[in-house]
């Protein structure tokens, strides 16, 4: 009889069970579903990312990273396309962002700088001389709408670019000459800087620009090699003789002007010894003019052993008539100071 008794404590605890075990499953559902949607509600643009959020296909928003101006900046190129007309939302913001879970789609794109490195190839300069070149250019995605619409893809970007930079630089380094294009790196540099502008007015509206191109490589055929050694020899030959020019030109100037230094000096100082030796004469002529009226007599004999001194030298012998002036003088002098005394 016990045995065939129902246990209907066992059944309730039973019942309690799966009641919880329901319950705790729902809630797991719920929760699951609450965490999908919340990883669906939100997307993440970094620093160096860019993005595209579309909606069943159809472009929605644009989300540029902070400092981008490429709308600003090719603005006269743009004019009319998707994402300046007002039809795409445009945000320049990176970090957290809203969108419809399962509705939105996100697709995110670089916003570092690509290398672009073309083939070596032949170029000829104004004068028709050949040189193999190689050339690269620095881009970057700055419209990813605009790139997603109208390239798609990295590769197709890439013919893009090769189909355009290569030849733009041909033509620039075609419109110079060989002495530019090897010497003159302002001549290259602003026939390239020109091809750019034209680059990028082909390259704007597909949302990429090119920040920089240059020739990478320069390498002469071997039919150029001499002549353009010797011309790059000529070169230095006519730098140096011009130096040199330069140099002699100083060293004569140097020289002329010290000689007229000189000479001024020297004129100067003849000025000033004539000036001296008038006034020493003037000065001698006095003394002897005062010498001659204090004693007429001694000055006639001063003056005539001077003449004498001038006139015999040391071992002279001089021979005079007791009459001869000189002697006379000298004799009248002598026996008249012996008298006096």
């Amino acid at each position: 009889m016990e045995q065939n008794m129902y246990d209907f404590d066992r059944e309730a605890r039973k019942r309690f069970v799966r009641d919880r075990a329901r319950k705790w499953i729902i809630a797991g559902g719920i929760a699951v579903v609450a965490l999908l949607l919340l990883s669906q509600s939100f997307f993440v643009v970094g620093e160096a990312e860019q993005a595209v959020v579309s909606r069943f296909g159809v472009i929605r928003r644009l989300v540029l990273n902070n400092g981008n101006t490429f709308h600003q900046d090719y603005a006269a190129f743009l004019d009319g396309e998707i994402t300046t007309s007002g039809q795409i939302k445009v945000e320049n913001t990176s970090g957290l962002h809203l969108k419809m879970p399962f509705v939105d789609n996100v697709q995110s794109y670089s916003s570092r700088m690509f290398t672009y490195v073309s083939d070596s190839e032949v170029v000829n300069t104004a004068e028709k001389k050949q040189y193999y070149i190689r050339t690269y250019a620095q881009w970057s995605i700055e419209d990813p709408a605009l790139f997603s619409l109208k390239l798609g893809s990295m590769t197709s970007a890439e013919n893009q670019l090769d189909n355009l930079i290569h030849p733009v630089i041909v033509q620039a380094i075609n419109r110079l000459s060989a002495e530019d294009f090897v010497s003159n790196k302002d001549a290259l540099n602003a026939a390239l800087a020109q091809g750019l502008n034209t680059i990028n007015r082909d390259m704007a509206p597909r949302g990429i620009e090119v920040k920089d191109i240059q020739v990478h490589r320069t390498i002469l055929p071997t039919a150029n090699i001499e002549s353009t050694y010797a011309r790059m020899k000529a070169d230095r030959t006519k730098v140096a003789q011009q130096l040199r020019s330069e140099g002699e030109e100083s060293y004569l100037k140097a020289v002329a002007s010290a000689d007229l230094e000189a000479r001024l000096i020297e004129a100067q100082a003849l000025s000033e010894a004539g000036v001296i030796r008038g006034e020493g004469d003037a000065a001698a002529l006095e003394i002897y003019a005062n010498a001659y009226s204090a004693d007429e007599d001694f000055y006639a004999y001063w003056r005539s052993l001077q003449a004498l001194e001038k006139a015999l030298d040391e071992n002279a012998t001089l021979i005079l008539d007791k009459e001869h002036p000189l002697w006379k003088d000298l004799l009248t002098y002598a026996t008249g100071y012996a008298q006096n005394k």
